[in-house]
């Protein structure tokens, strides 16, 4: 019984925390370091990119991004929102997106990754991901260390654990064999301060000046900083309001944030919160 109304007390804080979010208007809870709500900008984006399921920031200051059901590459303004399209392959359950080199490398969410040549529509090459299709992905960033491509599990029946990753070569175009890394749901958990709590990652990016990978949940709506082979070192709740579904995360070099979410409801957007270290 002491048990059962300790849980209840631990859901209680976490619904009581939620909702002060939401009050205040805060964007995340705690606050994040080095962002403000108060920095931040709303870009509200076409129905075409309703289901905004990955995006990749380039060096031209657009955005790369997919939708959940259609082979295209947006390219986004990052301040407009205006964007133009290119078309690689048929209708799929696409989920994310990172450009390295003269390819976009588009995961699904059975693994399979495909690689576009920039500026070439209606070509791509598909790799499959050699495992059994007992995992689900909606992450995929690059690894500039490992010089690798690393998917991360959304859900996943390998082990009872948590999160898993592969990785895969740019070099021999091969997935790995074994797990790269794990984080733990009791982790999890701890750093969320919830032993019920959710958290499905649906995108990760690398800092690139903190270089701390950056780890969203759409279920869950929470976000971890971990160390680059998945040791946790912070936890945040995402304000649902600003939130709905976010599906999307990256970074510009000068480290501004941008979130994507999903249009539910309404229409879908990307938040852009500009980086003030020190402040």
């Amino acid at each position: 019984m002491k048990v059962t109304n300790f849980f209840f007390l631990l859901y209680i804080l976490l619904v009581t925390s939620l909702s002060a979010c939401s009050r205040q208007g805060k964007s995340f809870v705690p606050a994040l370091p080095g962002y403000h709500t108060a920095d931040k900008q709303v870009i509200v984006l076409d129905k075409e990119l309703l289901e905004i399921s990955g995006m990749y920031y380039l060096s031209d200051t657009r955005i790369a991004a997919i939708n959940d059901e259609e082979g295209k590459v947006f390219l986004i303004n990052s301040t407009t929102g205006d964007y133009t399209v290119s078309k690689f392959g048929r209708k799929r359950d696409y989920e994310d997106v990172v450009m390295i080199g003269d390819y976009y490398y588009v995961l699904e969410s059975n693994g399979n990754i495909h690689r576009v040549p920039v500026g070439t529509p209606n070509t791509e090459e598909e790799f499959e991901f050699p495992r059994d299709k007992k995992i689900e992905f909606e992450t995929l960033y690059y690894d500039p260390n490992l010089q690798k491509l690393v998917l991360m599990s959304k859900e996943q029946r390998e082990t009872k654990k948590g999160v898993i990753t592969y990785t895969f070569s740019l070099d021999s175009l091969q997935f790995s064999d074994n797990i790269l890394y794990e984080i733990r749901r009791k982790e999890i958990h701890a750093h969320l301060k919830d032993n019920n709590a959710e958290f499905k990652p649906s995108a990760a990016a690398i800092h690139p000046i903190t270089h701390k990978l950056f780890i969203i949940a759409s279920v869950g709506k929470a976000m971890l900083q971990t160390t680059l082979d998945g040791k946790i070192e912070g936890a945040w709740q995402l304000n649902p309001d600003q939130f709905p579904q976010p599906e999307g995360i990256t970074f510009a070099p000068n480290g501004d944030m941008f979130i994507s979410n999903e249009g539910v409801n309404g229409k879908a957007t990307i938040l852009r919160f500009f980086y003030r270290p020190g402040k």
